[in-house]
């Protein structure tokens, strides 16, 4: 057994955000969106140390008929193992870590979210949130889809 150059030593749930869409309708052909992944890296003062926060996301969409909307923010804190580091360089560093850190906490979320929606109100488990193999390699990371601002009003 070989160690991973990566370590994970912890990760926690942000956020979690599950809800049965009321309007769901199993006798019709079940719609179920692309759901939206994006990530981002922080790095410490060391370089070996990063904090990744994941983020994977579906809504409703007014014409289809997904079962679930949901959200769920993961985050974890790994190590790069110095002799990786000194022996790859800077490039492959961030390879290692754009690419396995995610997959890591992508499958905690994965669990997360089928454990959640499999006590859902639906009794057919087909429609359980089972979130599909992905990977990070040549990921070209999303940005989060930030909420209009609405316009303030000036009181008279």
């Amino acid at each position: 057994m070989t160690l991973s150059p990566l370590q994970l030593h912890r990760y926690f749930a942000e956020e979690i955000f599950c809800k049965a869409n009321p309007d769901f309708d199993k006798d019709k052909e079940v719609k179920i969106k692309d759901f939206q992944v994006f990530f981002e890296t922080g790095e410490d003062k060391n370089p070996l140390l990063r904090r990744i926060r994941l983020t994977v996301e579906q809504t409703l969409s007014k014409d289809g008929n997904e079962p679930f909307a949901f959200k769920i923010v993961m985050v974890g804190f790994f190590e790069v193992m110095k002799e990786f580091f000194e022996s790859q360089g800077s490039e492959k560093t961030e390879q290692l870590v754009n690419v396995n850190g995610p997959a890591l906490l992508y499958s905690a979320a994965r669990e997360l979210l089928a454990l959640v929606s499999g006590r859902g109100p639906y009794a057919d488990d087909s429609l359980n949130v089972l979130l599909p193999s992905i990977t990070f390699l040549n990921f070209k990371p999303m940005k989060p889809v930030k909420e209009p601002k609405q316009a303030k009003t000036k009181k008279k």
